[in-house]
Parts: C-alpha cells; structure tokens; sequence
C-alpha cells in the first residue's frame, strides 16, 4: 500500500497516524509481532534522518494485534525540511519480514523556531 503523508510543518506536533493491515482481505495478525519505520532523505536509499519502532517510545505501537491495526504515534517531528521516502517494515512471529507499506513525506520548514 501507498501512503503519502500530509506535507508537515519542521517542529511541530504530528497528530499522529492509525494503519490497518489486510491480506487478501483479512486482517494480518500481529501477535508478537514488531515493526520499524525508517525515513531516509530524498530518496529510497539516502540517508537515514529518523527511525521508529515499537519499542517503548519507539514511535509506532500495535494497538489491535488479532485485527492487523497500529499507529504512528502523535509526536514532534523536528527533522531537516526536505522530502523523506519511508517503508514500515514488519517482522512476523513467524520470522517472516513484510513490508505493506511506503510513501513519502514532505517535511516543511517552519518560520517560528522554538
């Protein structure tokens, strides 16, 4: 699945974003599951500005594991302004390594700095 991010202003509060995952049509169980997001810069293989996980105050959590639902937490995303390209990769309690979804975000320059 493909899913850009609303452009975001550098520095402030991303409210955050809820996903739900189906193959073929039925949810994809995520018991014991973990994930990991990395957002690299201006292209699929630039460098790594941000990683995420769910890990404890890692960014993503897994909210409903027997129905496939998750979400990139609300938080301040305070990176450089310029283009990211994503994936949330997901490691199955099986081994097995899926990645559902990627996109872009376009991070913003704010004119107010804190």
């Amino acid at each position: 699945m493909n899913y850009n991010f609303k452009d975001h202003k550098k520095g402030d509060t991303f409210e955050g974003v809820t996903f739900e995952i189906k193959v073929n049509g039925s949810a994809l169980d995520l018991t014991g599951a973990s994930l990991k997001m990395e957002l690299r810069a201006l292209e699929k293989t630039g460098a790594i500005a941000a990683t995420f996980t769910d890990s404890s105050s890692g960014g993503l959590t897994i909210t409903d594991e027997s129905n496939g639902i998750f979400k990139f937490d609300k938080q301040v995303i305070d990176i450089t302004a310029q283009t990211y390209y994503y994936d949330i990769q997901i490691t199955l309690a099986s081994g097995d390594v899926k990645s559902y979804i990627e996109g872009t975000w376009n991070i913003v320059q704010d004119i107010t700095q804190g």
